[in-house]
């Protein structure tokens, strides 16, 4: 490449990267409105940008004390809102201060949704699955009281117009329990119930006869329906979750910070481009010249990776999150010095020429850095795959800053390194490294 075209190319790179760098981190009025940059359109979680507060009170009406149960309480509570989708939250019991009181309020705090009312009253939704057969309609006699009845509890979306379905799964032992329960009775009724609906009415699932029980059953499913979508999505989620055996009340929720501080997403946002600039400039320091080629490399990989929190959809950046950006940078850094390490050898070891040395330790770092950057990403792909809540946020970010790297070293230090090197009159001097005293030079391409 001509020394014209690589300042030519080189002017108008460095141009958009420093317009990015100012879009990205730079803060500044436009008209009567105001650009808040990149980490202002970053969609933050609960536990870097706070959220709302609710705070569940036992019902007044509640027909026992939670006492030593309420750790099964928060499991519940815990798994009904990872399943509702939120990653980051916090539930804690607060013991009344009622004295002699054995019960305890729930504190849920989470990020805030269009849907977070709705979500929390099903998050706190009352009853268990209960099973009630006999001869006669509305039959108070409780059954499959001794065993697992549901292994699972699908919800289907709506089926027909205006009409939700769920699938019921039942256990083996549950539906040979069921089977034996209803026996040769052909006038046997079976009555499902779970909790209450909003308005305090029960909340019947199905009530019918053994006749109209073969209609819904299909090797061991239950098929059920509902006419609200929320409705159904609840009931689905009750089954999954076990039951909630305590009745609570929640309040309208307020405001909170972050656990960890107001300013928490600054001062991680603060912590990622110090380690940015520092292992940056350790390149430089360690490898001179080349060392400023992958340190603009490493420069646009941090780039892309921040602006692809904002371009890839339904990234919300929670602490684990801020923690896989830190490790995607550390994997960037790691392959620049694969890559780095790889042409220092082929200059100082062997008679080629800067050119060639560089042209060889890029070929020679392609399956290593290759090797590093898919293991890491399979890595990241299986946490996003087997986990949930913070590691499934490191999982994500973790997993695109390491396919950007991939990226980085093999694409962006290549382009600078075509760039940079038409530009340098003594591209031995301008690499830094110290060939050794025995080897002689020749011109090996």
């Amino acid at each position: 490449m001509s020394k014209g075209k690589s300042i030519t190319l080189l002017s108008i790179i460095s141009v958009i990267v420093a317009f990015v760098l100012v879009m990205t981190f730079i803060r500044f009025p436009i008209g009567i409105k105001n650009y808040n940059s990149l980490l202002g359109a970053v969609e933050l979680d609960y536990d870097l940008a706070g959220g709302t507060a609710y705070t569940l009170t036992l019902s007044d009406d509640n027909q026992k004390e939670v006492g030593d149960n309420i750790d099964s309480v928060i499991d519940t509570l815990e798994y009904r809102l990872k399943e509702l989708g939120y990653s980051a939250f916090s539930v804690k019991a607060l013991k009344s201060m009622d004295e002699g009181s054995v019960d305890y309020d729930i504190r849920i705090e989470t990020k805030t949704t269009q849907s977070l009312a709705s979500d929390i009253s099903v998050v706190a939704a009352y009853g268990e699955l209960e099973f009630f057969g006999g001869a006669e309609k509305d039959s108070l006699t409780e059954i499959l009281t001794d065993v697992k009845v549901v292994q699972s509890a699908k919800y289907k979306g709506e089926v027909t117009t205006g009409s939700y379905g769920i699938d019921i799964e039942f256990t083996k032992e549950g539906y040979d329990a069921l089977v034996k329960a209803i026996g040769d009775n052909e006038s046997y009724n079976l009555k499902i119930t779970l909790g209450e609906k909003a308005d305090g009415t029960e909340n019947v699932l199905f009530d019918n006869d053994v006749a109209k029980l073969s209609e819904w059953f299909t090797k061991r499913v239950m098929h059920l329906y509902s006419p609200e979508e929320t409705g159904a999505r609840q009931m689905a989620l009750q089954m999954n979750s076990g039951g909630l055996a305590y009745k609570y009340d929640v309040d309208n929720g307020v405001n909170v910070s972050s656990p960890y501080g107001e300013d928490i997403a600054t001062k991680c946002a603060v912590a990622i481009i110090t380690v940015a600039v520092v292992l940056m400039a350790l390149m430089v320091i360690v490898y001179k010249g080349f060392g400023i080629t992958v340190a603009l490399a490493s420069l646009l990989s941090i780039l892309a990776q921040g602006w692809l929190l904002i371009g890839v959809p339904n990234i919300v950046l929670n602490m684990g999150g801020v923690v896989g950006v830190i490790m995607a940078t550390v994997v960037n850094a790691l392959a620049m010095v694969i890559l780095a390490e790889r042409v220092r050898e082929e200059f100082v070891t062997t008679q080629k020429t800067a050119k060639a040395a560089v042209n060889k330790g890029f070929k020679s770092a392609l399956v290593p850095v290759i090797n590093l950057c898919v293991v890491s990403i399979v890595f990241a792909l299986a946490l996003f795959a087997f986990t949930s809540g913070v590691i499934k946020g490191f999982a994500i970010t973790f997993g695109i800053g390491c396919a950007v790297a991939l990226i980085s070293s093999l694409v962006f230090t290549r382009m600078y390194n075509a760039l940079i090197t038409p530009l340098v009159k003594d591209k031995e001097k301008f690499l830094g490294f110290k060939r050794q005293a025995n080897v002689s030079v020749e011109e090996v391409e």
